[in-house]
């Protein structure tokens, strides 16, 4: 089970060099689902230490679902104070007990490794729209009351990009 994994931005480029310099690693590139040839992200979920010097690197503190790392890929991130933390993971681990949503593919539930209050909830859905659907369904109103700026919530989108290595 994956225990850690690491981000990095930049542009094509120079993550195409990141990707062949390191054959050894699973590094998956992933683009703005908006399509900005600039909004470009790499994710190293190898679970080996990290090589990026962005220090964007996340403990894996709840896994339900796929591990073939494909579809439509949703980053939210939050901070939080440990009360509403605790909560947090409390309502994240209900809805890992159960079946995950129509078209999700996987939720994972990171908390930055130097910053246990800073989250990403990443999930990994057949499609955009199977994301759309759940994010403005009764489903979602259980975490919703945390998409606020109270706490510095703020949301991606991304899609695989396709690359020579592509694990």
């Amino acid at each position: 089970m994956l225990q850690n994994l690491a981000v990095t931005f930049g542009s094509k480029e120079i993550l195409t060099k990141l990707i062949a310099a390191h054959p050894d690693r699973h590094l998956i590139l992933l683009g703005s689902s908006t399509g900005d040839a600039e909004g470009l992200q790499l994710l190293d979920v190898s679970g080996q230490p990290s090589f990026f010097t962005t220090h964007l690197d996340y403990r894996v503190k709840l896994h339900q679902g796929a591990t073939d790392w494909r579809g439509f890929f949703s980053f939210s991130y939050f901070k939080f104070d440990p009360d509403t933390a605790d909560v947090f993971d409390a309502k994240l681990n209900r809805l890992a007990a159960n079946p995950l949503p129509a078209g999700m593919r996987a939720l994972y539930v990171l908390t930055k490794t130097t910053d246990s209050g800073s989250y990403v909830l990443l999930t990994l859905w057949d499609d955009g729209q199977a994301f759309s659907l759940w994010r403005h369904s009764p489903a979602f109103a259980p975490l919703d009351i945390y998409a606020t700026s109270a706490n510095h919530y703020h949301a991606a989108g991304y899609q695989r990009l396709a690359t020579k290595a592509t694990h």
